[in-house]
């Protein structure tokens, strides 16, 4: 790779701040356990392999100032980008709360190191199957694929913010909180059955002390809802990878 000049050097800068954009917000290449330095390389190292199939050229820029607001309008198209596929981990993160929440596991939490704070003990385990979900159906690559073409939907010092794109990013978050709750609803629906069953239990046997037979009930029959939820869920999350991507694309569209 060449820069040669400074309108080159201007175009480098352009896809280096869209790149860092996008790293940075990722949930599953910008995560808080990896180093500064190492995101800043990898932002870096895009930069460097997307450039020349960057369109080579733009626009006369006027003053440092235009400059200087084209480099942040780059960073919110990559930070976009990111927060699309952030609200799409949301979805198992906040699945694995409310399944926690229902089988009385709402006290149990571990320390997430990509947000800083304690998540649920399924949503973490959920949030794992995720990633490594990702990488194996090649989300990477197709990753890679959109910030590729991203110059040809959106190209480089040619953007325009508007309500299309933050009412994209609304409908995506309605979208979310709904598949986190269809994800949910099978553990949702179980233990809904078990309390019904132990509320007439109560009413036939009142002398029945319903905190030692129901929490280790609701704890024993949410997991062996989970074990055979595996294989739907696995399904479940290789669609969710999959209108991630598309949700991903379709929000270049709009700006």
């Amino acid at each position: 790779m060449q820069i040669a000049g400074t309108q080159e050097f201007m175009l480098f800068s352009l896809v280096l701040m869209r790149m860092s954009g996008f790293i940075f917000l990722n949930p599953i290449l910008g995560r808080r356990n990896f180093p500064a330095m190492a995101k800043t390389g990898m932002a870096l190292a895009l930069a460097i392999l997307i450039y020349p199939l960057s369109g080579g050229e733009i626009s006369d820029i006027g003053t440092p100032i235009e400059y200087g607001v084209l480099l942040m309008k780059e960073f919110l198209i990559g930070y976009l980008l990111g927060f699309i596929m952030q609200l799409f981990a949301f979805v198992v993160t906040y699945a694995g709360s409310i399944i926690d929440f229902h089988m009385a596991l709402g006290m149990a939490s571990v320390f997430d190191a990509q947000n800083g704070v304690q998540v649920a003990l399924t949503g973490n385990i959920l949030n794992m199957y995720f990633l490594l979900l990702f990488f194996a159906v090649d989300g990477h690559l197709a990753l890679m694929d959109i910030l590729v073409n991203s110059a040809e939907i959106v190209p480089y010092a040619q953007i325009s913010f508007g309500a299309d794109a933050a009412l994209a990013v609304l409908n995506v978050f309605y979208d979310c909180v709904l598949l986190a709750v269809k994800m949910a609803f099978p553990v949702i629906g179980i233990v809904l059955v078990l309390d019904v069953g132990v509320g007439i239990l109560m009413k036939i046997i009142p002398q029945i002390n319903v905190f030692i037979l129901d929490i280790p009930l609701k704890i024993i029959l949410g997991f062996v809802m989970l074990i055979f939820l595996l294989a739907p869920f696995s399904n479940f999350l290789g669609n969710l990878i999959t209108d991630m991507l598309k949700a991903a694309q379709h929000s270049l569209t709009t700006v």
